[in-house]
């Protein structure tokens, strides 16, 4: 059936790393769960928690000894990203069974282009797919479904776990203009602060607030303009994916549900989304003679910045090295980060046989190595090139210290 409109879904997975943590220990099953790393104070923040320990008021940034006074049964787990990429694999790849027009947002949430697959009812369709997400992954998901990004991206936020939702530019007054502000995406913490003193409080409020000079004077032009495409569901952007037959460049990102500044929470998604990139790579068999970063701060300005190599690369280590030099170029400690992205373009075809590990086998060792790096560069630095050398071979990580 062709149509004169899109038809996009944005498929979201709930509670996702808790999600994986259940099927992996089915113990937990029914249990108020956190994802965090550990720490001696019980100061790790939150990466996911499960719909039962969200019943005790726990969200995703929270502390964990915060989480404990609300929840002291609470079951806190450390996260296991070879796990998680695991069944984001097998999430993506059931996607892209459907169709190849499949844009991933992250590791557990992706837009599809439906337009030229639904051929009767788009609910219906959606519900097939959901039930064997479920039911043959194990992962619940919600979906939205709209004629555009932004509003299935809205959609799929409306009901969760195990949600389906419809939402046309129709529905936008009944539907999306009754939320609170903090439920447009793309609005963050610092432009919520900025509209509540014009007693802004709904969606409904800013799409028909009655003086767009003031307006202007607090959120800034650009920032104007993308707030009113968005409360009348305006949005033109494509759904951007791979196409296998000409592929010159590879990324992902993630946008965080709230601004983040907590430095190791940053890095730990930049490290999953390198792993990620990587496993791109070597499946195109390619390697990349360029790699960078993105973010996209609160205020939405958006920073990128890349580096070239001498010998393309694919291996995790090897991109991760670049990514992690380069966010700490770029970052200044304390500004929230609202997006970050890897991305590596300049692709070549992959000759000889690159290195792939999982980035995520033992972050410490990972981060020991490049704490061996740098002191071995000062060493050498201080008394001479090669006072001390590292060769590449041997270890788990492929790498033998000489």
């Amino acid at each position: 059936m062709q149509t004169n409109y899109r038809i996009i879904f944005h498929i979201d997975l709930n509670c996702f790393f808790a999600a994986c943590e259940v099927l992996d220990n089915p113990s937990l099953k029914g249990k108020p769960v956190v994802v965090c790393h550990k720490d001696p104070l019980k100061r790790g923040i939150i990466l996911t928690a499960s719909y039962e320990a969200r019943r005790y008021g726990i969200y995703t940034t929270m502390l964990l000894n915060e989480a404990l006074l609300l929840c002291p049964g609470l079951t806190a787990v450390e996260p296991h990203y070879d796990l998680y990429n695991k069944y984001s694999n097998k999430f993506f790849a059931y996607l892209k069974s459907i169709t190849p027009k499949v844009e991933p947002m992250s590791i557990d949430e992706g837009f599809l282009d439906m337009t030229d697959v639904v051929k009767e009812n788009a609910y219906d369709f959606a519900k097939q797919m959901q039930d064997y997400i479920l039911n043959v992954i194990g992962l619940p998901c919600s979906i939205g479904i709209g004629p555009n990004k932004f509003l299935a991206k809205m959609a799929s936020d409306i009901k969760k776990p195990l949600g389906i939702t419809i939402l046309r530019k129709r529905d936008i007054p009944n539907i999306m203009w009754p939320l609170p502000v903090k439920d447009l995406f793309g609005v963050g913490k610092k432009t919520r602060a900025r509209l509540e003193p014009l007693g802004i409080k709904t969606i409904g409020d800013l799409a028909n607030y009655p003086d767009q000079d003031k307006l202007k004077e607090v959120v800034g032009p650009a920032m104007l303009e993308y707030i009113h495409d968005r409360c009348f569901g305006i949005d033109n952007s494509k759904v951007e994916y791979e196409n296998l037959d000409d592929v010159s460049s590879i990324s992902n990102e993630t946008t965080f549900q709230i601004s983040m500044t907590n430095i190791k929470f940053i890095k730990d998604n930049l490290k999953l989304l390198t792993n990620q990139v990587s496993a791109r790579l070597v499946r195109h068999k390619v390697a990349a003679q360029t790699v960078g970063i993105k973010i996209k701060f609160s205020n939405f300005t958006t920073i990128s910045r890349s580096r070239s190599v001498a010998r393309p690369i694919n291996d995790s280590l090897d991109l991760w090295e670049i990514v992690n030099d380069l966010f700490d170029d770029l970052y200044d400690g304390y500004s929230e980060i609202r997006l970050v992205g890897v991305f590596t373009n300049r692709l070549v075809d992959q000759v000889n046989s690159v290195r792939q590990y999982s980035l995520f086998d033992d972050l410490d060792n990972v981060e020991k190595d490049k704490k061996v790096n740098d002191l071995v560069k000062m060493l050498n630095k201080e008394y001479g090139d090669k006072t001390i050398r590292i060769g590449i071979e041997g270890n788990k990580y492929g790498r033998k210290r000489d």
